[in-house]
């Protein structure tokens, strides 16, 4: 007898690639304080391009320090990955720090998950650096034989066989 537990083994797939991007601050920039970049990356595990919404800028906690927050969409020949943005820009060193949350996804990447983390140095024209983490996918469930419950020993020839 085939019974589905609802097990679920999500796939996870480590990201580890280079993102450049570039400031596009044109009419297709819908954010509230006016940043907005695209880009693109390649790793082993998938291509694609990148397009980054600044929702939030504010002082961070020094005078060179900014604190900003964004949706980050990344879209593959696959589907799309929606990303949560949270992020440290040092106005002196020019370098950054994020930590990004996986809300959703669509196509291939429907009910994806995950973090990943980016880091890196803002330039003239945008931003570079390195994107790490992974994207966890979730699968179907997973069905498994469980054996019914017949008796077994001496006597189990001698006992009725459940219909």
């Amino acid at each position: 007898m085939l019974v589905c537990l609802g097990a679920r083994a999500d796939r996870c797939v480590p990201i580890r690639t280079t993102i450049v991007t570039t400031y596009s601050l044109g009419p297709d920039c819908t954010s509230p304080v006016g940043v907005c970049t695209a880009g693109k990356f390649v790793s082993p595990a998938f291509a694609g391009t990148t397009h980054f919404t600044a929702m939030t800028i504010g002082p961070g906690p020094s005078a060179d320090m900014l604190i900003y927050s964004g949706e980050l969409v990344i879209t593959t020949a696959a589907g799309t990955i929606t990303i949560r943005d949270h992020g440290f820009l040092n106005s002196s060193s020019a370098q950054f720090l994020e930590i990004q949350q996986i809300t959703g996804g669509t196509g291939g990447y429907a009910g994806a998950r995950g973090m990943l983390i980016s880091r890196g140095i803002s330039t003239a024209i945008g931003f570079e650096g390195t994107l790490n983490g992974s994207v966890c996918l979730p699968s179907i469930p997973v069905e498994h034989n469980v054996p019914s419950r017949q008796p077994t020993g001496p006597g189990a020839a001698l006992q009725p066989k459940p219909s």
